[in-house]
Formats: C-alpha cells, sequence, structure tokens
C-alpha cells in the first residue's frame, strides 16, 4: 500500500480493512490507523483506542475491565462498546469524552506589542497564554 491514489481509494472500503491497510505502512499501528481513519478518512466510527480512551472506557463504559491492562483484544472490545453506545459517530464521541479527561486548562488571548523598524508603528499580534483553571 501507499500512494495518494491508495490511500483516496481507502475511504470506500470498510473500517478494518482500511485500519489493516494503514497498519502497512512503516511506524503505523492499529490507534494511528483509527486516528488517520476518522480524522481523515471519514470513518466515524473508527475510535482510537489509548491509555486514555482506556481509561474513560473503564471509568464509564466497562468497569468490569478496571484494574486489566490494555490489549490488542481489549482495544477490540471498547470500539467495539463505543460503536454499541454511540453507533455511526461513535469515533467522535469517544473523542469529547477524551478531551473531557484532559487535565483543567484555559488558552487565553492577550494582546502582544512590538516595536517595528519604525518607531511611530507598533506592531500588534495575539499571543495565546496557557493558564491552569
Amino acid at each position: 500500500g501507499g500512494g495518494a491514489k491508495w490511500l483516496a481509494l481507502l475511504r470506500d472500503r470498510e473500517l478494518l480493512e482500511v485500519i489493516e491497510g494503514l497498519c502497512t505502512l512503516p511506524g503505523v499501528g492499529p490507534k494511528v490507523a483509527a486516528c488517520i481513519a476518522l480524522f481523515s478518512l471519514d470513518k466515524n466510527q473508527a475510535i482510537p483506542v489509548d491509555t486514555h480512551v482506556w481509561k474513560v472506557a473503564t471509568q464509564y463504559m466497562l468497569p468490569e475491565l478496571a484494574g486489566k491492562s490494555l490489549t490488542p483484544k481489549l482495544s477490540i472490545v471498547v470500539a467495539d462498546a463505543f460503536v454499541a453506545k454511540f453507533g455511526e459517530y461513535a469515533g467522535w464521541a469517544q473523542n469529547v469524552l477524551f478531551i473531557g479527561q484532559l487535565p483543567a486548562k484555559k488558552l487565553v488571548a492577550t494582546e502582544v506589542t512590538s516595536e517595528t523598524a519604525k518607531p511611530t508603528k507598533r506592531k500588534r499580534a495575539t499571543k495565546m497564554v496557557e493558564i491552569q483553571a
């Protein structure tokens, strides 16, 4: 596999075939393949399972798996649970839940000014500053 044409053709394939195909590329495993499928190939039900998604799944959906280690087989169980609960857009639902688990931080826009070569003009820029909530 590989190449732009091959990648574009993956959009018309089933999710499992897409993930298997992407995993043939160097450095691409199941999680990265699921990310590519979800964010770039219109596979809205793709679930990129990692330790963070595992935590969400065991906390809210599969508490019976809490305390176990994430394995490739359990990644499939987690993905199936998300699809069963959230349906066609399970990948996006998982993404929202994942973001909700991130540490509480706020980005605040602050105006930063700097002098340009001409002293009568000021250059203004907006800088995003991260603060703890």
